[in-house]
């Protein structure tokens, strides 16, 4: 094992056979065949495992035990069918996992990190898992650290290592050897594999790639399972409260049957089918599915969602912090205007000065260059390049001009003209011009200069120099065509829209008002304006939608207010952004920032698109309703069952079906509907409903009463119509069949009143899913093989005129249509 840390460069480009213009392309290839790709592996399970894993379930169990009795009660043909039964639900889960599987590999290239690495002695981007040992890696603020690596070059390099070490604080690195005995957590000249550049640049060695890194040996040791949600524990809940009560029943229909003469064996096989049957025991695995197929639909839409619980979370949101530059522009800011503050000075030449890095891919930076791009090369380098400063709100630039040295500054036009050496005429003229730009919903810098010392170390204290101002260029950021209408969907849909920026009060102002985010200067406010007290910040941030001139401290500020009355969501793409990130509710992070701030967000935007944003909004809601409707579905199917079986043997009549018969209506109703009801399409109000509240439990009094009434009203129709059969005569067989089938069908009709908590299942069906249509045929062509094909035997199916067929199916699906149909339009009438 090599002690990267306590080799001296010369020995460590050695060792690596590398040196500081990294490897050459055929040398890469070369060494990531050998090495294999920089990432981390997780072993898979195997075919076997996955195989058996169903089994695992205690729903399998008990028809296992189903199956062994019939076998030993000498019902052959029942145990075979179980079996069946058994094989088809296995053939089913693992198509589901499957199904899983695949989706969430497709949206694993969205999570590939792009890193620039020397090769070939120049700096060229790919992909991080082609990184090998040996290569050159160049970094810069808020990237992820992609493989483990020696620091070569550091400039003011802080690193956040607190997702392998725990340390909060950020570690400075440089280039200084070390001694041998010191800790991972004290090698300061080492780069980790997961950890993020706070502030600096740098260049690094690679010396661990994949799971060789630190990282990675961690990794060997755990598998991190993605924990549930919310929605999901909650779901988990009502699975498990039911069971309790299934059992309670179960327990009872046992007994009664026992009473009503039935044998042991026999009643102890109807029991284990009706409590398989009534359990929804594939609910946790088709909820995943919804999930994820939800990703991937938002993910087709640009906005990539890192986890369950962001998906839920959706639906709660009720305002959305954003940054209006790239989220609600364009991000491509071309220079509009200039004004000089006086004819003597060259602006273009000035503002090349103040630009200082000609690499600079700042939008600003790269403007001015266009702006300047027909200006002499200057060949010069400068002194010194002085970062944006908070307090001054500007950059600067230092040069040497004969024997004297020249401050170029570049910044915030109303704090720069503050600063400058001016008149009151002069003033008073700069600041009619800003004005003017700025109404017209420009982005406006200011240039100016000064003599000042070669020893000037920051631009803590510019008002002792005589700064001349230079002028004023004013920037075009194009409105994206789509934000208007998107945050008119975002209002009509209960949801505030709070902008911030770092703009200018009027240009702030103008965009709010175009874009109907705030049509009044008062609900305008500027960072140095706001409230220190957070009482008073919360006031602020409920009635003001447009925050002006916001310093990254303040934009957390504002976000811990906001939090205190909403359920927020805020957009971010800086290292600075990072706190307010984690913080919010939901978190957003732009695909075009840094690492570390989307690895802190919730969602990803792919275009940096505010209709991105209200998209994954509406897809969270429709899947949200969605899974009610799936859980009013099989939860009314269920107690439409249990009644139907329960009210038989109470009432003493015979069974009206079959433990066999009971597994196969699960199978051709649950199974073959219930994830098509989760891809179901949009109603057309879910966008135009307020947010739903945090506590809102996700079976409320509507959809309780809708399954009580709906269950009720399947179970009175098919036992008043069995009895009937065997009133008139008819052997129990012939009612069994009929009774069979109506609880099949009356589920599909059912699956239909699902698809809508409001419209009528006719109004609904305008609006096909055709998801659910497939669904419903192939458990048709089951059923028809059942009825009318070669299993008839096996599931005890007799003959049966098609009139007491036919009248026993009109009357069920009557039933059951006509009793969600009269809740809904009682609903309707209470909610007007």
């Amino acid at each position: 094992m090599h002690l990267w840390h306590t080799l001296l460069l010369h020995d460590l480009y050695k060792t690596l056979n590398s040196g500081e213009k990294g490897l050459s392309s055929a040398e890469a290839e070369r060494r990531l065949r050998q090495f294999g790709y920089n990432q981390i592996s997780v072993k898979k399970e195997s075919f076997w495992k996955k195989l058996l894993a169903p089994f695992k379930s205690i729903f399998i169990t008990i028809l296992l035990i189903a199956a062994l009795i019939s076998f030993l009660s000498g019902k052959n043909l029942d145990a075979i069918v179980i079996l069946v039964i058994v094989a088809i639900n296995t053939l089913i889960w693992l198509s589901q996992q499957q199904t899983t599987e695949r989706v969430l590999n497709s949206l694993k290239k969205h999570y590939e990190q792009i890193v620039q690495v020397l090769r070939n002695g120049q700096v060229t981007k790919l992909n991080s898992k082609l990184l090998v040992l040996g290569d050159v890696v160049v970094l810069g603020e808020g990237q992820k650290i992609p493989a483990d690596g020696r620091v070569i070059e550091a400039a003011n390099l802080f690193i956040d290592e607190s997702a392998l070490t725990g340390e909060s604080l950020p570690i400075k690195k440089n280039v200084s050897v070390l001694s041998a005995d010191k800790k991972i957590f004290e090698r300061d000249n080492m780069l980790f594999s997961g950890t993020y550049v706070v502030s600096g640049s740098a260049k690094a060695l690679i010396v661990a790639t994949g799971m060789q890194t630190e990282f990675g040996k961690i990794a060997k040791l755990a598998v991190k399972q993605e924990p549930k949600s919310p929605l999901q524990k909650k779901i988990d809940q009502i699975v498990s409260k039911l069971i309790k009560l299934l059992a309670i029943l179960a327990l009872v229909v046992f007994l009664l049957a026992l009473l009503r003469g039935i044998a042991v064996s026999e009643a102890l096989r109807f029991v284990l089918s009706f409590i398989v049957s009534a359990v929804p025991e594939d609910l946790p695995i088709a909820l995943t599915i919804i999930f994820v197929l939800g990703m991937r639909r938002m993910a087709k839409h640009k906005a990539l969602v890192r986890s369950v619980s962001a998906i839920e979370n959706l639906g709660l949101i009720t305002a959305i912090a954003i940054d209006k530059t790239g989220t609600l522009t364009k991000n491509h800011l071309a220079v509009a205007s200039a004004w000089t503050a006086q004819p003597r000075y060259d602006i273009k030449q000035a503002a090349i000065k103040a630009l200082g890095d000609a690499n600079s891919l700042e939008p600003f930076d790269h403007a001015l260059k266009q702006f300047a791009a027909n200006m002499a090369a200057n060949h010069a380098k400068p002194e010194k390049i002085y970062p944006f400063n908070q307090q001054q709100r500007a950059s600067g630039v230092l040069w040497q001009e004969g024997s004297k040295h020249k401050l170029y500054l570049k910044g915030a036009p109303e704090h720069i003209i503050k600063l400058c050496r001016l008149g009151r005429a002069e003033a008073a003229k700069a600041e009619a011009k800003l004005r003017q730009m700025v109404a017209n919903g420009f982005r406006v810098i200011a240039i100016a200069k000064a003599d000042v010392s070669s020893t000037l170390d920051n631009l803590e204290n510019l008002k002792k120099y005589e700064l001349e101002l230079l002028g004023l260029i004013a920037f075009a950021d194009e409105l994206r065509p789509e934000s208007a209408p998107s945050i008119a969907a975002a209002q009509a849909a209960g949801i505030s829209v709070k902008m911030i920026t770092g703009d200018h009060f009027d240009t702030a102002f103008h965009i709010g008002r175009t874009l109907n985010i705030s049509q009044h200067r008062d609900q305008v406010v500027e960072g140095d304006e706001l409230p220190k007290s957070e009482d008073e910040l919360e006031t602020y941030v409920r009635n003001k939608n447009v925050f002006a001139r916001i310093l990254p401290a303040q934009k957390f500020a504002l976000l811990a207010a906001l939090k205190r009355s909403e359920i927020t969501a805020m957009t971010g793409d800086g290292v600075n952004d990072v706190p307010a990130l984690t913080k919010a509710d939901i978190g957003i992070a732009m695909a075009s920032g840094s690492d570390i701030a989307k690895d802190a967000g919730d969602i990803v935007l792919l275009d940096n698109n505010f209709a991105s944003i209200v998209r994954a909004i509406s897809e969270g809601r429709v899947i949200y309703d969605n899974i009610r409707k799936m859980l009013f579905y099989l939860l009314s199917t269920s107690l439409g069952e249990a009644l139907t079986i329960i009210g038989a043997l109470a009432l003493g009549l015979p069974l009206p079906v079959t433990a066999i018969q009971i597994l196969w209506v699960n199978l051709v109703t649950d199974t073959a509907l219930v994830i098509p009801l989760g891809l179901e399409p949009p109603e057309g109000d879910h966008m135009h409903r307020p947010p739903r509240r945090p506590k809102t439990p996700i079976l409320d009094r509507l959809i309780l009463s809708r399954i009580l009434i709906v269950g009720t009203a399947m179970a009175i129709s098919i036992l008043t119509y069995f009895a009937m059969i065997i009133h008139w005569g008819y052997s129990h067989e012939y009612a069994q069949t009929i009774a069979f089938t109506m609880l099949v069908v009356s589920q599909w009709v059912n699956a239909f009143n699902a698809r809508s908590e409001r419209q009528s299942l006719f109004g609904r069906l305008r609006t096909p899913n055709y998801k659910l249509l497939a669904g419903l045929a192939i458990a048709a062509l089951a059923q028809a093989l059942v009825m009318f094909g070669p299993l008839q035997d096996a599931f005890n199916i007799q003959a049966v005129s098609s009139a007491h067929l036919l009248t026993g199916l009109v009357m069920t699906s009557a039933a059951v249509y006509l009793a969600a149909e009269i809740h809904k339009q009682l609903h309707r009438k209470i909610s007007v």
